[in-house]
């Protein structure tokens, strides 16, 4: 089980321990060199002592610190300077956390959950390395994973409740949630497990060394291209090298990663819910109406020509949208996509081809009813949903099933959804795309398709003719309703069928320069979807971004207050040879 952590990493936890690739140091091979201690940190009141060696210090930069030179211009001693630092923070909060929690990494203090969940961290780290070694060898394409087409539900962080004060009056508040009661809420102890039990930990490399010899070749081979990197990775430690000697200390290493890993997310997760870092409706409101002004200011104060581009674009970014009689008036459709196959796309390019050489017309009449005949032959997917794995799987047999049935039923269920609300319209449009559309662009998309309407009555898109067309047609010059569904609408593509989605338009009147709302508007704020097809409100970007402010800075003033309960000594002359 790989558990999804809730929390918000600090951004030290990416110094993960692991075979990672980077840029090169220059290394020199002896085991004194590696061993030798750059930083000791020191907790002034218990004296616990970590340290950080050049080994650590290497392997930081090569899996981390390297991009502060590629990314960010730092000269190669900036970029190590700035990895230690990140090191040693990271070892300062899992001192601080082993204080708090009373817990170490022989086990001591940790419940008999915590410590199965290590142990099947490191076999799963294991079995994972293992498999990106087999993956190489038989030339698995990473990108295959990408093609499972799943939903990812928002899932909310806060609600707005209602309250009456001392003078009976109806007040906001904010109350967390989506919060487990534990770190580990959802994993389940099948067998208890031990890593610092001698025959549990010997019971790992037991059942994988079992696990090879049971396979096949590619997977022994990959075995010994793991063990031999393992090897070459120790390179000049005068370590023993044989493969039992290799992966116990390869073992010992991922539970180190899998203990400190997990400690680091207790901790953060621990302070997630301080009283500081509450969030109020007033913060919620104000932040809105600052968004607007800007929006405001820039687009129609300023007359920002990007406008047009910018909607189109990052719909979600625009907080305010024009209004004069002039402006482009902008609304947002779904596509539900029927793709022509591989096959019949060339059917449709030869057709094209040869209606476009056709001078004289002689048989344009012909060429159209091949074409006719070609989108009556498109055949829709039919996808149905795993639950256990959050797929949408696609159905070989189909039974038969047009198009034409899959437009009258999405005909019947909004019309239907119609009439209960518009989120019910949302979740309807939703199910269509992923039952039935092949618009990758439609899957998991912040927004739908931003179609634009000049005072000319012109489309403003990039979209094919066909395509813009239709969503005019289907907009009713500013009469639609969400839900209004399109005939089928022909392209080079195959068959398209839009749904209207909503205008872009503000959610409050009389917007100005020095627009500002009162708390009420919170209301409005947690009922309103970003985009009709996810259960993601106005109030949840507002809130998280507001919170991931709060504790972002949380944890830099946590660390800079930490980091005075410890003596930290830097030897800058082991390390200078790094630069």
């Amino acid at each position: 089980m790989k558990k999804k952590f809730t929390g918000i990493l600090m951004s030290f936890c990416l110094l993960c321990m692991g075979l990672l690739a980077g840029c090169s140091l220059v290394e020199t091979n002896y085991d004194r060199y590696y061993n030798q201690v750059v930083a000791a940190i020191e907790d002034k009141e218990s004296g616990k002592r970590a340290e950080i060696t050049m080994s650590d210090l290497i392997l930081g930069y090569q899996s981390y610190g390297y991009t502060y030179e590629q990314y960010y211009d730092y000269t190669r001693e900036e970029a190590i300077k700035e990895t230690l630092l990140l090191l040693e923070n990271r070892e300062i909060t899992i001192l601080t956390a082993e204080k708090e929690f009373g817990v170490s990494q022989d086990g001591t203090g940790l419940s008999t959950k915590e410590k199965s969940y290590l142990y099947e961290q490191v076999i799963e780290s294991l079995d994972s390395n293992l498999q990106s070694y087999y993956d190489d060898i038989v030339g698995a394409d990473e990108e295959e994973e990408g093609d499972d087409i799943t939903f990812e539900a928002y899932e909310k962080n806060a609600k707005v409740i209602e309250t009456t004060n001392s003078k009976g009056e109806i007040v906001y508040a904010i109350e967390r949630v989506n919060v487990e009661e534990e770190l580990l809420g959802d994993f389940t102890v099948t067998t208890p497990r031990d890593f610092n039990n001698s025959e549990d930990r010997a019971l790992i490399l037991e059942n994988f060394i079992d696990y090879v010899e049971n396979s096949n070749d590619d997977y022994k081979r990959a075995y010994r291209n793991y063990f031999s990197d393992l090897r070459a990775s120790e390179y000049g430690q005068n370590l023993s090298t044989d493969a039992t000697s290799v992966f116990k200390r390869e073992i010992e290493r991922l539970y180190q990663v899998a203990y400190e890993n997990y400690l680091l997310e207790k901790y953060s997760y621990s302070n997630m819910n301080l009283e500081g870092s509450t969030v109020t409706p007033s913060q919620i409101v104000d932040l809105y109406a600052s968004k607007v002004r800007q929006s405001y200011t820039q687009y129609q104060l300023e007359g920002d020509s990007n406008y047009d581009a910018n909607v189109q674009d990052n719909v979600n970014d625009v907080y305010y949208f024009k209004t004069g009689r002039e402006d482009t008036k902008f609304f947002t459709v779904a596509n539900v996509l029927f793709m022509f196959t591989e096959e019949q796309q060339e059917e449709y390019n030869d057709i094209i081809a040869k209606m476009g050489t056709d001078d004289g017309g002689k048989y344009q009449i012909q060429y159209q009813e091949e074409l006719d005949k070609l989108y009556s032959e498109i055949t829709p997917v039919l996808r149905v949903y795993n639950e256990e794995t959050g797929v949408y799987e696609e159905v070989e047999d189909t039974d038969g099933l047009t198009v034409e049935d899959v437009y009258n039923n999405m005909v019947l269920s909004l019309a239907s959804a119609k009439k209960e609300s518009v989120n019910d319209v949302g979740d309807a449009i939703n199910s269509f795309i992923y039952t039935y559309g092949e618009d990758t662009g439609m899957f998991n998309a912040d927004a739908n398709y931003v179609i634009g309407i000049d005072s000319e009555g012109n489309a403003v898109s990039n979209f094919v003719e066909s395509f813009n067309e239709a969503a005019i047609k289907l907009y009713k010059n500013g009469h639609a309703e969400i839900g209004d569904i399109s005939g089928l609408v022909r392209s080079e593509y195959g068959i398209h069928v839009l749904i209207y989605t909503g205008a872009c338009e503000n959610l409050f009147n009389e917007v100005t320069s020095s627009f500002s709302l009162n708390e009420n508007a919170i209301s409005t704020l947690y009922s309103t979807r970003v985009n009709v097809l996810v259960d993601k409100t106005y109030f949840d970007v507002l809130y998280d971004e507001i919170y991931n402010d709060i504790y972002s800075y949380f944890e830099s003033t946590n660390l800079d207050v930490i980091r005075q309960n410890y003596n930290i000594t830097e030897y800058t002359n082991r390390y200078s040879d790094l630069y």
